[in-house]
């Protein structure tokens, strides 16, 4: 059997996984949530996710169980990661140029993945690619106004009033580098709630050149 064959047997078993499990509506999904699906995100390519959209059986099985299977595996799917069966010669390695990470130092904690990334992660990447590569950087903005912060205040919620932390990737570099202000010239903009640490870190080490 080859392999593209034993691919589509196995994204067909998933689908009757699927089928007979109870769909989620959420935009952010866990871990779990993808293994009981039979998704595995740490591995599952986006490419592999298109797979379902072209298979007509499968679309049948959406249609009459009223589900999209499909928009589940891409709650769960990693863009970064490349389809060796689909893409056997192809690589994203060093695909953009620079990567901007902002956070907001009065919310971080509320993004525990990211805030242990900062801290134990962070050196880790910049060895290998650099600060012309990647910056992680305290965010000057505020997704609030000064009067909604002042009600927060009063109401007994203090969390900075600040946004989830976000990633910038860039494809080309600038001369005197990239900012927050920057973020309409990104490629790609991520935001990063509900991301683990080691995907991040896997994700800038797969996609940033070396320094």
């Amino acid at each position: 059997m080859s392999k593209m064959m034993m691919l589509s047997l196995t994204l067909l078993m998933v689908a009757v996984a699927l089928l007979q499990s109870t769909p989620v509506t959420a935009q952010k999904v866990s871990e779990n949530w993808c293994l009981e699906r039979g998704f595995d995100p740490t591995n599952l390519s986006c490419d592999t996710c298109r797979l379902i959209d072209e298979s007509t059986t499968i679309q049948k099985l959406q249609q009459e169980q009223n589900i999209n299977i499909g928009e589940e595996c891409r709650q769960c799917c990693q863009f970064h990661k490349v389809n060796p069966v689909l893409h056997p010669d192809y690589s994203l390695r060093g695909k953009y140029k620079f990567a901007l990470l902002t956070y907001n130092e009065g919310s971080l904690s509320q993004f525990g993945e990211i805030k242990d990334f900062l801290e134990r992660d962070l050196n880790d990447v910049l060895s290998f690619k650099g600060e012309s590569r990647f910056k992680a950087v305290a965010s000057t903005k505020s997704s609030m106004d000064a009067e909604m912060r002042m009600q927060m205040m009063m109401m007994g919620i203090t969390n900075g009033g600040g946004g989830q932390p976000k990633l910038m990737l860039f494809d080309k570099h600038k001369k005197g580098g990239w900012s927050e202000e920057d973020e309409e010239e990104a490629v790609e903009v991520i935001k990063l709630r509900g991301w683990k640490r080691e995907d991040l870190k896997d994700m800038l080490m797969t996609l940033l050149p070396s320094a």
